[in-house]
């Protein structure tokens, strides 16, 4: 299940993965909240949690989060994926330039940092708050 995070500085929006993650969790979860921002005409600046809860997160809820990505690229600013898993760091450096926005992994006891980087504007202030999930 991917269930909102409700402390998440203002600007941003946060998931975590808890047990299994099955792509219509992300479907049910997440989708409607970015498309709720994006029609609201607002940059996107997402965290995911994969900490210790998550247990599986399935192939194809990771593709559904990577082609609404590709399909609304222009529409995320800031993508942060909190983890121990050590292939997604590597993996987030590489996406970050193929799609507009910067991504950017970091580790479960980072999780601070991750929310602290998702609220920074790129000249360091703060980010307008967003209605979050």
């Amino acid at each position: 299940m991917l269930r909102p995070m409700t402390d998440m500085p203002a600007g941003t929006i946060g998931f975590e993965a808890v047990g299994e993650v099955e792509d219509d969790d992300w479907e049910e979860a997440v989708e409607p909240v970015l498309r709720r921002e994006i029609a609201e005409g607002r940059k996107v600046r997402l965290l995911y949690l994969l900490g210790p809860q998550a247990r599986d997160v399935e192939g194809d809820a990771l593709r559904a989060d990577t082609g609404f990505r590709a399909r609304h690229a222009t529409s995320f600013d800031r993508v942060a994926v909190v983890s121990d898993e050590d292939w997604i760091r590597p993996a987030l450096r590489a996406l970050s330039f193929l799609l507009p926005g910067k991504a950017r992994g970091f580790r479960v006891r980072d999780l601070a940092a991750a929310r602290t980087w998702l609220a920074e504007d790129l000249d360091g202030e703060t980010a307008r708050p967003l209605s979050g999930a």
